[in-house]
């Protein structure tokens, strides 16, 4: 589905998808009418500025429901995982960003993830509009001020914010960092099994990009699966246009044929 759609793809169903690689047992298209619900409830305001959405937004999600940031538990997995999100009204940054805009899509408001650094954004781009809005937080407006002094605080004094770190993303991207958000937290908790399943996902949202396939090859290495891990890799060096992507496929296959044959 993602990569037929691509952007295309309505954000929350797609994550719903990855949320059952760990919860098999839930049923997205409950999730989705729930979230069908809230933009319901969004839409009985009839306001038309990019201010008054995001008021909108805020009262049903915010005042209403206490969608929020996890602050008490923030490195508990399920803040990652939408269905939880949905359930506990708790979340990250991306997850709790990822509920705001599909009620907006629904509405046909033009919000847009920004993939900020530390931390995740949504914005708001009408005609001579653009607000930023961060939904971890309350769902409070920000000034690019205010961004700058939240990235400053999260990477020191020196980082600059550019441009395009405020820039609109679209579902693929925004796909592709709550993935790499998952990969982080696992390959923390040294848990190389759900590293493997993560990957897995990125490479099927990315299907050429030699270096994915390298760091799956390398974290099935890892995990133990071995015959996998070569048939990675070679896929890895066959999709490989430079010298850089190639040396890593290389020297992941020379440490799995080494591991093998001290094995033997």
């Amino acid at each position: 589905m993602l990569l037929r759609d691509g952007d295309n793809v309505r954000l929350a169903h797609a994550a719903l998808l990855l949320a059952t690689d760990e919860y098999d047992d839930i049923a997205p298209a409950r999730y989705l009418e729930r979230l069908n619900g809230l933009a319901e409830r969004v839409d009985v305001s009839n306001v038309y500025t990019g201010s008054d959405r995001v008021e909108a937004l805020r009262v049903v999600l915010i005042e209403s429901e206490s969608y929020r940031g996890n602050y008490e538990d923030f490195q508990n997995p399920a803040n990652h995982y939408l269905n939880r999100v949905i359930d506990t009204h708790r979340g990250i940054p991306i997850s709790l960003s990822a509920v705001w805009l599909d009620l907006a899509r629904q509405l046909d408001w033009p919000f847009h993830g920004v993939s900020m650094p530390g931390h995740f954004l949504i914005r708001y781009d009408g005609i001579g509009e653009e607000i930023i809005v961060d939904p971890f937080n309350g769902g409070r407006e920000l000034s690019h001020e205010q961004c700058e002094q939240m990235v400053k605080g999260i990477f020191g004094p020196d980082f600059v914010l550019a441009d395009d770190h405020l820039a609109p993303i679209g579902t693929k991207t925004m796909l592709t960092r709550m993935l790499g958000n998952m990969y982080s937290m696992y390959a923390q908790k040294q848990d190389w099994l759900r590293c493997v399943r993560v990957l897995r996902r990125v490479v099927a949202v990315h299907p050429e990009e030699s270096m994915l396939h390298s760091e799956l090859g390398r974290m099935q290495f890892v995990a133990g699966d071995l015959k996998s891990a070569a048939n990675t890799l070679t896929r890895a060096l066959e999709l490989a246009s430079n010298d850089e992507e190639e040396a890593t496929a290389n020297t992941h296959l020379h440490e799995l044929r080494q591991l093998v044959s001290e094995q033997n």
